[in-house]
């Protein structure tokens, strides 16, 4: 296996690469704003000709994604596109042509974050208010505060019917604008599974959600192509199992386990634990998103 590099910021490897897959939450911003650094880097790699896709285990829609970016100040200009788990759940739900979704029914109890309906919106869905009436369980988001203990009533109930659920965010942590750490809906769908409940995850590190970011690419060969993101589980596994290289961003939910502003000396023994817990490395490690140290 190969050894993870330690670099303090894209300028070190920029040049090796042509394309860019980068994650958005904990990477670019932290929910309400971008960090400091990342429009800066965004735009370098838009100068020095790179082309850039935001992957994003988001349970919205790409519009309604791209709207969001936009009103934190994260403009168009600095991407060329963005692929989202919730795009990718919808087109699945429209086209049922996937065997898990062609089994399902047409009545789902939806949870989401923030009230977001984009997931379901134009599809021929009745969305319902109590499993009793539900077909399948549409897992989008949770709100910021949220518990495993709001759900397990619900959940116990949809096991006990063996309803299937989709989960459109993947995410098991989320980090929140002011720092903490919450609960993602995979932890939600996880403790479903426990329960004995059918998943069908849809995003990050699955490779259907990968293959849609490179076709956004124009398929680029793998090797011309860097998978940024500060998930082990989510960012790392999937662009390692899609046969990219991929780079670390040690300030986000890993930062408690790093000293995000030192280096290999400091951060290796917290690297190598995490590989051993998720089986991968990344190719480079990064403190933050940003082009250069300052």
């Amino acid at each position: 296996m190969f050894e993870p590099t330690f670099c303090s910021g894209l300028a070190d490897l920029a040049s090796r690469y042509r394309s860019f897959i980068v994650d958005q939450w904990g990477v670019l911003h932290d929910g309400a704003r971008p960090y400091a650094a990342a429009l800066d880097c965004l735009a370098e790699l838009r100068r020095s000709g790179k082309r850039i896709v935001l992957l994003s285990n988001s349970g919205k829609r790409t519009g309604v994604n791209r709207a969001r970016l936009a009103e934190i100040g994260i403009e168009p200009s600095l991407y060329d596109a963005v692929v989202t788990s919730g795009e990718a759940t919808w087109q699945a739900l429209a086209a049922r042509t996937e065997p898990f979704f062609a089994a399902l029914g047409r009545r789902c109890l939806l949870w989401s974050r923030y009230g977001d309906r984009s997931v379901v919106d134009g599809l021929p869905l009745e969305v319902v208010e109590r499993v009793e009436d539900a077909d399948f369980l549409l897992l989008g988001g949770v709100e910021d505060d949220a518990r495993l203990e709001d759900f397990a009533a619900a959940l116990e109930a949809a096991a006990a019917r063996r309803l299937p659920m989709v989960c459109a965010n993947p995410d098991v942590v989320a980090v929140l604008p002011d720092g903490r750490f919450g609960m993602g809906p995979g932890a939600v769908a996880h403790h479903y599974e426990q329960l004995g409940g059918a998943v069908g995850y849809v995003g990050k590190p699955h490779r259907p959600i990968y293959q849609s970011a490179l076709e956004a690419l124009g398929n680029p060969p793998h090797e011309e192509v860097l998978a940024i993101g500060d998930s082990i589980a989510h960012d790392i596994a999937g662009g390692a199992a899609m046969e990219l290289d991929t780079a670390l961003i040690m300030g986000g939910i890993h930062s408690r386990v790093f000293d995000v502003e030192r280096g290999a000396a400091a951060n290796r023994a917290a690297l190598e634990e995490l590989a051993r817990e998720y089986g991968v490395l990344p190719r480079w490690v990064l403190p933050r998103f940003r082009w250069a140290a300052y």
